[in-house]
Order: C-alpha cells, then structure tokens, then sequence
C-alpha cells in the first residue's frame, strides 16, 4: 500500500465510518423483529456439504483442484465427494464466467447441488453453504444458465436448509448494510429474526443459535411459520457447537483445499517445475 493511504484514511474517516452507524430506528426496528428464544435440542439426519477449490497460475496455463464432500456429524462421507484437477487456459472458458476464479466456484456449486440432491435421496436433510438467494439475485450470475439451474433445482427439494456465514442482503432491514451487521450488532441472545418469504418460492430468517454466538442466515424452500422456523433451529442446535452446525464446519475442514495441498498436487504431477505467471515480480 502507498503511504499516501493513511492520509486519506483519516481525511474520509466520517465518510467511510458514518455507512456502518446505526441510526435510531433501525435500532428499534431491529429489537422488534427479533424474537429471543433458547433452542430445544431436536434430532435430526443432517449432511453437511462443502465445496472448495484452489488454482496455481502458470505462464501460459493453470492448474486446479476442485472438490466437493457430504458429511455427517462426524465427519463420515454419506455420499462419495466430488473432485476434479485439470490443466486449462483462461480463453477456453465460457464468456458468462467472466474470470477463473468464478468458473472454478460454479464447478463447486454444481457438485454442492449434486451431492445434496444424492444426500437427500439417502434419507438426510441437506445443510449447504451457501445463500440460495444471493446467487440468484447476484446480477453476476444472471448470464449463467447452468448455475441458476442448479440453485432452482435445490430449492424446489425438501429436506435441504441453506445456512450462509456472512450475507449482504439488506431485503429485512433496509439499512445502509447488510441486515446480519445489525442483528449481530444489536442482539445478543439465541432467537431469530421474523421469517420472509421471497417470490422465487423461499423462506429466510436470520438465527442465533446459543446466546453470544454469531448469526446465521437461514433460508428453506417453500413458506414457513415462526414455529417450523423454531423447529429448524432446534434441530440445528443439536449438531451445532458454539453456534454453528458441526456438519457444516467439518465439510469446509475436510473440503478445504491449501496451497499446501495445492503444492503437493503440482508436485505429484510434476508441475512445480514448470515456469508460474509472476516470477518476473519474483513472486
């Protein structure tokens, strides 16, 4: 970062600051909407199901491992995973990609739409990390068919709840950022959020599951009442730990894919040799 940067951080710090600030109603609107409540431990058959992916960027080509998993509480595939490495070149992908990075995030998502469809067949209700909802209305995504097709498909099965870390969505709250800032912000007991129901045939709330903890989005096809949004959360709470379903955490664990690993797969195929794209900035 050029030293010039610190200058003009003090001198917009109020421009910058002023668009994270709570103004008084949306304080109040906040407390009124949500509803405090400490989770009933409920059992359930839940999968966690996780994609990750990683490239290394070579002169002339890349190399990337995509994989994705379904696993139970314990860590156990209930379905085979997925995965995926190949050597490609950024002018053989499709135009509605736009970019390496989102070509490799759709090859997951697909696999995640893949293996909660085979999940839910086996009998487990399907917990995905993702927000069904943001990818539709991501204005990126409207040129990808395929990508939307797999998120419709997701949507129009039961058994499967979207659970999303971080959401900039602001349909709840209509603040100057996303509504999880101030439910995180401005609560701090387990509850949730009034329920909303969205056109493309989705229900969403946002959750904490154990008081202090971070809040979740929570999204399921089809319209739901306060007291089946409950019955999720305790159905969560059961397989959660500080706050978030262990199914989940453990698939992003087991999916995670390091530059590590990364390293060691080039190695394995003999491509560590070959000449990467930045050396020239020795890199």
């Amino acid at each position: 970062m050029i030293p010039e940067f610190y200058e003009y951080l003090t001198q917009n710090y109020e421009k910058i600051i002023s668009k994270i600030k709570v103004p008084e109603e949306k304080a109040k609107e906040v407390k009124e909407k949500w509803i405090e409540r400490q989770p009933r431990d409920l059992e359930g058959r839940l999968a966690g199901i996780d994609s990750s992916w990683n490239l290394a960027k070579h002169a002339g080509f890349f190399f990337y491992l995509v994989n994705a998993v379904a696993v139970d509480q314990t860590g156990r595939y209930v379905v085979e995973p997925k995965l995926l490495a190949d050597v490609q070149t950024a002018d053989s992908i499709s135009q509605e990609y736009r970019s390496i990075d989102y070509y490799l995030e759709s090859i997951g998502m697909e696999y995640e739409s893949e293996l909660a469809q085979k999940a839910i067949s086996l009998g487990y209700t399907a917990l995905v990390d993702n927000s069904a909802l943001a990818v539709i209305y991501d204005k990126r995504n409207q040129k990808v068919t395929a990508l939307i097709e797999y998120v419709m498909s997701l949507i129009n099965s039961e058994d499967i709840i979207f659970i999303a870390k971080s959401s900039e969505s602001r349909r709840d709250i209509k603040g100057s950022v996303g509504d999880v800032y101030y439910y995180t912000k401005l609560t701090y007991k387990a509850g949730i959020s009034k329920v909303s129901y969205d056109d493309h045939g989705v229900s969403f709330f946002y959750a904490r599951i154990d008081d202090w903890a971070p809040v979740i989005r929570v999204e399921v096809p089809g319209k739901i009442s306060e007291g089946e949004a409950f019955k999720i959360v305790d159905t969560l709470h059961s397989v959660s730990v500080n706050g978030y379903p262990y199914p989940l955490y453990l698939a992003h664990s087991i999916s995670k894919i390091t530059d590590e690993e990364l390293s060691k797969a080039e190695s394995l195929l003999g491509l560590s040799s070959e000449p990467y794209a930045r050396e020239v900035l020795w890199e």
